[in-house]
This record gives C-alpha cells, sequence and structure tokens, in this order.
C-alpha cells in the first residue's frame, strides 16, 4: 500500500472513533427532556391522576361496620326447655 492509501484509511478510522465516542457520549449524559403535552393530554393525564388517587382512598374512608358486618356466635345451647326444667338441679331425678 501507498502511504497516501494507508493515511486516508488511518483518518477515516480515526473520525468513525472519535464519531462513535461522540455518539455514545451524548446518549449517556443526556437527559431525556419531555415534550410539552397539548392541552388535551395534560388534561387526559390529569383526570387520570385523579381517578387513581381516589380509587385508591376509597378503603380507607368507609367505616369498618360496613366492609366488616358483626358475626353473631353460634349458640352451643339450641334447647329453649333446658333451662326451665324445676328437676335439673335435683340429685336423683324423681322421672328416672
Amino acid at each position: 500500500m501507498s502511504k497516501k492509501v494507508l493515511l486516508i484509511v488511518l483518518i477515516v478510522v480515526i473520525l468513525a472513533l472519535a464519531g462513535g465516542g461522540y455518539y455514545y457520549w451524548k446518549t449517556k449524559t443526556q437527559t431525556t427532556v419531555e415534550a410539552p403535552k397539548s392541552a388535551a393530554e395534560q388534561a387526559a393525564q390529569d383526570v387520570q391522576n385523579i381517578a387513581s388517587s381516589v380509587s385508591a382512598g376509597i378503603g380507607s374512608s368507609i367505616s369498618p361496620d360496613v366492609t366488616a358486618p358483626a358475626v353473631k356466635p353460634i349458640q352451643t345451647n339450641v334447647n329453649p326447655y333446658s333451662n326451665t326444667n324445676p328437676f335439673s338441679n335435683l340429685k336423683t331425678n324423681p322421672f328416672k
């Protein structure tokens, strides 16, 4: 190869490396700037934010009586006549 071709190839390689390094540096250090939204897009975003905050707060404002009703315990003694038997306290039952 002649010195002229070698010099041109070397310059092209150096420029390619410099361009790649600059591109890498710009993509890593560049902060993403959000484009300004139109009024309709901003309104839709505001409505979505409000709806999510309202739905998140719904459960915290309901009283516990509404969300969890009180459960009465099951009565184990369901015979109403066991309390009215006059002979239940006797040591010997006369009807046995």
